[in-house]
Formats: structure tokens, C-alpha cells, sequence
């Protein structure tokens, strides 16, 4: 076969790529592991018996909408920093903006209420909160790893954080089903903690995990 022959093959057996996979895969795995994350903490932690009625809450919807809108702009930005030459520190910064209208809330909250009571609130299992959301991330920080190996990241410890980030949020929004205490200063302290450790931990075994 001359050089113009196996030109001619090889460009007869070219496939299309679906820019659209990896994001679907992205999607998929986040939403696989977070019911994963959340049977895990059914079965290690149970239930909070109030759910039902804690779902009425301003502080719940609070609560679960600044973790679920956390998600959402952090997966948006590991979509864009997944490909090469697409990181942007401005989505990982833009993530933040939700847990800037918790800590807003939780000034509210000690503005309107005793130092006393809210100081006991604030304390209450922080260990077992700050404990277990990585614990919790790891499934979904598993999962989506592998998913990312396949594509072709450029800033390795850039998209880490971000990773850790989305794992982290996964991770809380599954522990919210147990954790009672629905706080905006509670939040913004101790979930934030837990956020804080997975998200350092995206960012310093990006390098080694994401490697292409």
C-alpha cells in the first residue's frame, strides 16, 4: 500500500465526535453519585425524622439551594476546564457566590437572635458535619475522576478544585438528609468547612489523577 492509498483509508474511517458526550457522561455521573452518596448516608447516619416538615423551611430551602446552585456552577465550569485550553478561574470564584448569601443570612440570624442560643446552635455535631461531607465526596469524587481521565484538562490543579468542589456539594446535599440543623451560621460555617477540605484536596491531587 503507496502513501496516497493509506491516506485515502484513513480518511475514509474517520468518525464524528459528539462534542456533547463528555458532558452528558459528566452529567450522568453526578447524578449516579449522588443517589450513591445518599443511600450511604441512609444507611450509616438514617434520616432526619423531621424531613418532611424541615422541606417547608426557609432555613432548609436555604440550605439545599445554596448547594445545589453551588453544583451547578462548579460542574459548569469542570465541563469548560475538562477541555484543553478552556480553565477559567472566574467560574471557580462565581461558585463561591451562593455561600456569600449564606454567610449574608447567618448575619441576619445573629443579628435577630441571642449570642447565647446561637452559640449553642452553631456547635452542635460541627464534627460529625465536618467529618462526614468528604466522607461522603469520596463517591462521588471516584466517580467522576474517571470520568475525567478521558478528557484532555490543561490546568491539572484548577480543574482538581473544581472537582473537589462538585464532589464536596454532592457529598452535603446527601448529608443534608440527615443533618437537623439547618442554620444559616451552621451552614456557613461548618459545611463550608467540609466543602473547604475536598475542594483542597481536588486541587492538590489534580496533578496525579487527572494526569492525560
Amino acid at each position: 500500500m503507496n502513501t496516497d492509498d493509506l491516506i485515502d483509508f484513513l480518511a475514509t474511517r474517520v468518525e464524528a465526535v459528539d462534542p456533547g458526550r463528555q458532558d452528558r457522561l459528566l452529567t450522568l455521573a453526578m447524578a449516579g453519585s449522588l443517589c450513591l452518596a445518599a443511600l450511604a448516608c441512609i444507611f450509616a447516619l438514617g434520616v432526619r425524622p423531621d424531613l418532611l416538615r424541615a422541606m417547608g423551611t426557609f432555613d432548609f430551602v436555604l440550605k439545599v439551594g445554596f448547594l445545589a446552585a453551588m453544583v451547578a456552577i462548579a460542574a459548569h465550569g469542570l465541563r469548560r476546564a475538562a477541555r484543553a485550553g478552556r480553565a477559567s478561574g472566574k467560574l471557580l470564584r462565581l461558585a463561591l457566590l451562593p455561600l456569600a448569601l449564606v454567610w449574608f443570612a447567618a448575619v441576619m440570624q445573629i443579628v435577630a437572635t441571642p449570642a447565647t442560643s446561637g452559640m449553642a446552635t452553631m456547635f452542635n455535631d460541627w464534627f460529625v458535619c465536618v467529618l462526614a461531607i468528604p466522607l461522603l465526596s469520596v463517591i462521588p469524587l471516584v466517580v467522576l475522576t474517571l470520568v475525567l481521565r478521558e478528557t484532555a484538562p490543561t490546568d491539572l490543579h484548577y480543574c482538581g478544585a473544581l472537582l473537589g468542589l462538585v464532589a464536596g456539594g454532592i457529598g452535603a446535599l446527601a448529608y443534608a438528609s440527615f443533618c437537623v440543623n439547618d442554620a444559616p451560621v451552621y451552614v456557613g460555617i461548618w459545611y463550608a468547612a467540609g466543602l473547604a477540605i475536598v475542594t483542597g484536596f481536588g486541587w492538590l491531587t489534580g496533578p496525579r489523577f487527572l494526569k492525560w
